[in-house]
């Protein structure tokens, strides 16, 4: 029986037992919509990963993997999409479905949010019964809003249309694009030949480092990462290591007007302030932490992730602002590691304040003298009630019936956590600040619930409430969702430069080690000792403090998210591309040691990795192809050079996707090639995407995107690496690009790479942003120095010899 004959089978036996439609949204999952995705089209388990976490966002199914294929947004089956009457199953324009009702639209929003996050072309939504699929980003500047959805009304309708329906959805379907294509109305296009990588028979394959190497790599995370665990997180650390948010770079390959303006898009919509000034906190920021439970609005604060938002809040509780929250209580909520139910969070909230009146105060909210002093007021009019008689006549059943009503009371925690908190803001004149910190970790429509909470806690309870969201979320949820219905105050945090937050996060390190001789979790028997580390870590200092090339890469390509310019640190260190032993034998002899910039981009570019591998690594191939053209190898180079030139200063960098569009057609682009490159260039960061409102979808560059189509287009490196993963549509020119090893045949292969694409270039008297023939004479030149300094070592050998 071939897979399809299973698939229409397993269909047929879903519908005799999928009849509960009062399932919630985890058995809907797991009952019916895991028997679809794997049973009925056969979508392997490697293929079908649940609960990803994509940029702050926890996604319910994405298919493909590790390219993502399609995003599945689960719903509970009672949940039903409520189609206009006489809509039956089959095609329809999306905003049929989408304006009929708020809860279709606030639906399809949130997925088509996810899809645009994680650049990926085709949204699905599901309660188990109905489907309705549609295209979740598209580049031909129609907003994918006004586009065509297939819609099936019931499982009965699937397996009917189950031959068209497995030509769209099994695996095979996907890749071909065929759903995609008549979302969109475009035809199939030839595919372009096979990459090297498709010769090599251990590709991406392993680089295995030294035992020291090794070690290298878990210390690596220990004294760059782990040390800023919320568990590690001391006032000492807080001094030492927090870099003040808002200094723009002085290494972004984007204008400084771009950088200046990363929450533009907020500031159209609601009035923001920068969270810090120069001196210090914002003061108005402080001030309304002070009058938190007199303004009965929750504090938001808005950062990018990865900007240091959860930091950015320590520091200013537990440093800045110490004195004059000397009699504040800070019960910090972290929802990092929540699991994302709404139902859990009263319970998150309720278990982080007694624990901190506990640590703090030695108060136990559940001490009997506690609660008789919380309940008092209860207390005294249970005594004037009807059994208050029996304090006299049975004062056993008296206590009894006392203790009872008590423990009614105490049954209700999150209402007992707020009259305790009421109790001691009146008896000990003190006050509560309550954090919910990582929301942006969450989906959007748990930040949402998130808010409300918020703003619940902020109107009834005594204690000013700060909130941490990504812009996005805040964004869209301002139009739509729940903060349309308010007024907060907002605050945005700006990231630090990121050489300055890595140079203090490595000197903490380093005295940590000098002083105890280890850091906390220090392995033991590992061959790398605490003074060969602090040898380590001085190499590294002086990098990210002299080397400017070095810091300009790892600068550019966070694009200003501190997490990911940490990762970077953490890649590097011990990487099997970085040849540790020298580090340490330069030292003995007493030379000073230069990080090599090429190793450090090595390490970024293959990670574990022996060959370059696009799956894995952060920095995406420019010349990657989805089609048989030899134009398309410039689409994504091009894209973001127009992208950057066309976007001016008043409208802070973005240019209408619409226009984008427009003028790459008019170069001889399709919408398919677009389309594709529109997405890798979202997925990698290359560029971001919004939504003006009336404007339409938006699109500007970013430092990432800047420095790659200007500045690592002529590394050796990355020319290097990317080759592997190129498709080379000249016969041969394919001959010319082999898998080999030895760095003067790797040099050979680079430059006959960088001649195919010079033969390729076909935009001779058109204006285009990006010129690659003055781009391929650079990357020509360093090919040959880097050649010149490859033969001194053998040309000193020879000399020796002779």
């Amino acid at each position: 029986m071939s897979t399809f004959e299973r698939g229409a089978a397993a269909i047929e036996e879903l519908i005799t037992r999928s009849t509960d439609n009062s399932l919630n949204e985890a058995t809907t999952r797991r009952r019916i919509i895991d028997v679809l995705l794997k049973d009925v089209f056969a979508w392997p388990d490697d293929q079908v990963i649940c609960e990803e976490h994509v940029d702050g966002d926890y996604l319910d199914y994405s298919l493909g993997s590790p390219q993502r294929r399609a995003i599945l947004e689960a719903k509970k089956s009672g949940a039903i999409f409520e189609a206009p009457a006489g809509i039956d199953s089959g095609w329809h324009s999306i905003a049929t479905f989408r304006e009929h009702t708020n809860a279709n639209s606030a639906a399809i929003d949130q997925v088509l949010q996810y899809c645009q996050k994680a650049g990926v072309g085709v949204a699905l939504l599901s309660n188990g019964h109905q489907f309705l699929a549609f295209l979740g980003s598209r580049s031909d500047g129609r907003k994918p809003t006004t586009g065509k959805a297939l819609y099936y009304a019931s499982l009965a309708d699937v397996s009917r249309d189950f031959h068209s329906l497995w030509d769209m959805l099994s695996p095979e379907g996907m890749t071909d694009g065929t759903l995609s294509r008549r979302l969109s109305g475009k035809s199939s296009a030839t595919p372009p030949p096979l990459p090297l990588s498709s010769r090599i028979h251990s590709y991406p394959g392993y680089r295995i480092g030294t035992g020291m190497e090794t070690d290298l790599r878990i210390l690596g995370d220990l004294f760059i990462q782990d040390v800023a665990r919320e568990e590690s997180i001391t006032d000492n650390f807080l001094l030492e290591c927090y870099c003040s948010s808002g200094a723009l770079s002085q290494y972004a390959t984007v204008s400084k007007e771009i950088l200046r303006t990363r929450y533009y898009a907020l500031s159209l919509q609601v009035n923001t302030e920068s969270a810090r000034s120069r001196t210090g906190p914002s003061s108005d920021l402080v001030e309304d932490v002070i009058a938190g439970a007199i303004t009965r609005r929750p504090i938001i604060l808005l950062g990018d992730v990865g900007v240091g938002k959860s930091i950015f809040l320590k520091h200013l509780f537990r440093i800045e602002s110490k004195d004059l929250l000397d009699k504040t209580t800070i019960f910090y909520v972290d929802f990092l590691k929540h699991a994302g139910l709404i139902e859990d969070v009263a319970d998150q909230i309720v278990k982080v304040i007694d624990a901190t009146l506990e640590e703090t105060y030695g108060i136990n909210t559940g001490d009997r003298q506690f609660v008789r002093a919380v309940y008092n007021k209860e207390i005294n009019a249970f005594k004037r009630g009807i059994y208050g008689q029996l304090e006299e006549s049975d004062p056993s059943e008296y206590r009894r019936r006392e203790i009872e009503m008590l423990s009614g009371h105490l049954s209700n925690t999150y209402e007992h956590a707020r009259r305790s908190l009421s109790h001691l803001q009146a008896s000990r004149s003190l006050s509560f600040v309550i954090a919910l910190d990582n929301v942006d970790q969450h989906q959007p429509s748990f930040q949402e619930q998130i808010f409300i909470v918020g703003q619940s806690l902020a109107e009834t309870w005594p204690c000013a409430v700060f909130m941490s969201l990504r812009p996005d979320t805040f964004h869209e949820s301002r139009k739509t969702g729940a903060l349309a219905a308010y007024q907060p105050r907002v605050f945005t945090v700006s990231p630090p430069r990121s050489d300055q937050v890595i140079v203090k996060r490595l000197e903490f390190a380093k005295k940590e080690l000098q002083k105890f001789g280890r850091l906390p979790g220090f392995p033991s028997n590992l061959t790398l000792d605490s003074t060969s580390l602090v040898i380590y870590i001085d190499v590294l200092i002086s990098a990210f403090k002299n080397n400017d090339k070095l810091v300009e890469l790892v600068d550019n390509l966070s694009s200003g998210n501190t997490r990911r310019a940490l990762d970077f640190v953490s890649t590097f260190v011990g990487s099997g591309y970085v040849q540790t032993s020298r580090i340490l034998e330069a030292h003995k002899t007493g030379r000073p040691y230069i990080i090599p910039l090429h190793e450090f981009i090595r390490a970024i570019l293959y990670g574990d990795h022996r060959y370059y591998d696009p799956n894995t690594s952060p920095v995406p191939n420019l010349f990657a192809l989805s089609s048989n053209s030899t134009k398309e190898h410039f689409l994504l180079p091009i894209l973001l050079a127009l992208v950057q030139a066309a976007g001016g200063r008043a409208s802070a960098g973005f240019i209408e996707l619409r226009e984008c569009a427009n003028l790459l057609q008019s170069l001889g682009f399709t919408l398919d090639q677009i389309d594709h490159h529109l997405q890798r260039a979202t997925r990698h960061g290359l560029v971001e995407r919004t939504d003006h409102g009336d404007a339409g979808t938006q699109v500007r560059i970013t430092a990432a995107g800047g420095y790659l189509y200007q500045e690592l287009i002529t590394s050796f490196p990355y020319l290097d690496a990317i080759v592997v993963d190129t498709p080379i549509l000249d016969v041969d020119a394919r001959g010319l690009i082999r898998d080999v090893h030895d760095i003067g045949d790797r040099l050979d292969r680079a430059e006959s790479f960088v001649e195919y694409l010079e033969k390729c270039w076909a935009f001779e008297g058109q204006s285009v942003p990006f010129d690659w023939p003055s781009i391929s004479e650079h990357a020509k030149a360093t090919l040959e120095d880097v050649r010149r300094r490859a033969n001194r070592p053998a040309a000193r050998t020879n000399k020796i010899g002779k």
